[in-house]
């Protein structure tokens, strides 16, 4: 029988423990852990040791289908444009060799020397159709401090924040992604590489999560190029302002890693950024799923 540990509040990272991912009763735990990750953003699931690639996915399945990460491309053909089970290696330090090896491919965010750690606020897998709507981490190598939090932002308390005559003005508009927005929200810079060639997508700028009902800002200025329907710099004035709102706004928590930790959260409640304050060739790797995509409404 596993046990939640709730926050405090009602938005907040949820403690899990006694989840056995491979034993026979662990799918009769997904209702009671999808309704928790509803409800507080994100939950750590603990563990006492590395999981293997089956334990981790059996983890990631219990909240829906692990994502496949293959997408449509602007002449017809599709394209993978990851790896199911991604490497996230925050702490890879870019190297003028690797960088020539690379040329174009550039992984956008902040830090030249680190591209893998992305420590501005986001959501994930904006730029394709169905993106998924729960994310898996589980850390395979840390840093001696923890390698640094990662935060959270309650993005459908952020909505609520807002005059009901600004929630209406919002109520069906669009907003539209590419893998390579190319660089639309200064200092944020663009990715680029072979997921250039994805058709773009459009997703609404207010989501209603498909659990709980609940209505959030649902924005990416990582990916986002504009919004549809509106003179390009009005839209683009009017996501940043609406980012703004957010990060001045909303409820914000943080989760401190420990070794071996799985951590999930909601991706279409809440956004995400990496926290950097560790040396630098200190290793921070995670494996991670996203699961459960499905197109935003």
């Amino acid at each position: 029988m596993i046990e939640l540990r709730p926050a405090s509040r009602g938005f907040g990272v949820c403690e899990v423990l006694g989840l056995d991912p491979l034993a026979p009763d662990a799918p009769e735990a997904a209702a009671r852990l999808d309704a928790a990750l509803s409800r507080h953003g994100a939950l750590v699931i603990r563990f006492d040791r590395k999981l293997a690639l089956p334990e981790l996915e059996a983890v990631a399945s219990l909240f829906g289908p692990i994502k496949d990460p293959v997408a449509p491309t602007r002449d017809g053909g599709r394209l993978r444009y990851s790896e199911r089970r991604q490497v996230i290696d925050a702490g890879f330090v870019m190297t003028d060799e690797v960088r020539e090896k690379l040329g174009d491919v550039r992984f956008g965010g902040l830090d030249d020397e680190r591209p893998g750690l992305f420590e501005t606020y986001h959501t994930d897998d904006t730029f394709t159709a169905e993106p998924a709507r729960v994310i898996v981490l589980h850390a395979r190598a840390l840093p001696p401090s923890g390698g640094g939090p990662t935060h959270f932002l309650d993005t459908r308390a952020a909505y609520d924040a807002l005059p009901a005559s600004r929630r209406a003005s919002l109520d069906g508009l669009r907003v539209r992604y590419a893998h390579n927005n190319a660089g639309a929200f200064p200092p944020r810079r663009p990715a680029s590489g072979p997921a250039d060639a994805l058709e773009e997508v459009t997703h609404p700028l207010v989501r209603t999560h498909p659990r709980a009902g609940t209505r959030a800002l649902w924005i990416d200025l990582d990916r986002a190029k504009h919004v549809e329907g509106l003179p390009v710099d009005a839209g683009r004035a009017l996501l940043q302002s609406l980012q703004d709102h957010i990060e001045k706004n909303a409820p914000h928590c943080e989760h401190d890693w420990r070794d071996h930790d799985v951590l999930v959260w909601d991706n279409a409640s809440v956004q995400h950024k990496a926290g950097g304050n560790f040396r630098k060739g200190e290793p921070r790797r995670f494996w991670r799923f996203m699961a459960a995509p499905e197109r935003p409404v």
